[in-house]
């Protein structure tokens, strides 16, 4: 679910309209702060809030890839907030980043199409297979919260458990930054999702 804080969405997303719940938690100043933090400014947009869900024993792997690539901001500055509404660890599908990878920035993605994945724009294997040895799983328990650069390289497993995976993920830009819709993104272009901020 795209969006999942504007209460006055269209529903387009299935029907489902958002939740003033999802603004006021992406708005708490604690979490702001650290996200400002993590920017370098004090001035930032709330710019999409996502909710994630992998069910028990299905959930689909998210290959390694770099969020900046599917995002139209000028210039490429972002940092998610990713807040597990369940515990997030290596059995069910927690996130993975390849720490370091945000500062050498965008790596050559390629298509790759798998059924059983969720994205089809994904880092480059070759760039990836040698740095997995220094992957960290982000294991959280309901309620913590973990940041990430937009050019950090990660992903997630499916999930193997019969517990559910959910998270929200608040992501944030700073505003002397511009998220340009007339922009159509090499995520967008070379096979990725395509996802609608219109609304």
């Amino acid at each position: 679910l795209v969006n999942a804080h504007l209460v006055d969405g269209d529903g387009s997303a299935g029907g489902v309209r958002g939740c003033g719940e999802f603004l006021t938690l992406a708005s708490h100043p604690a979490l702001v702060d650290l996200v400002a933090q993590c920017l370098g400014t004090e001035n930032v947009i709330l710019w999409a809030v996502q909710i994630f869900c992998k069910l028990p024993g299905e959930g689909k792997s998210v290959p390694f890839h770099q969020d900046g690539l599917y995002w139209p901001i000028e210039p490429l500055r972002a940092c998610s907030a990713w807040i597990a509404l369940d515990a997030s660890d290596r059995e069910n599908g927690a996130l993975q980043v390849l720490p370091g990878t945000h500062l050498s920035g965008a790596v050559e993605h390629v298509q790759r199409v798998d059924d059983e994945a969720c994205i089809s724009f994904v880092a480059d294997p070759g760039r990836v297979a040698p740095a997995m040895p220094e992957a960290v799983t982000l294991e959280l328990a309901p309620g913590q919260v973990s940041l990430h650069d937009s050019m950090i390289i990660h992903g997630s497993e499916r999930n193997r458990s019969q517990r559910r995976r959910a998270g929200v993920a608040a992501t944030y830009m700073p505003a002397e930054c511009l998220f340009n819709r007339e922009v159509e993104t090499e995520g967008a272009r070379k096979g990725g999702i395509k996802l609608d901020y219109t609304r």
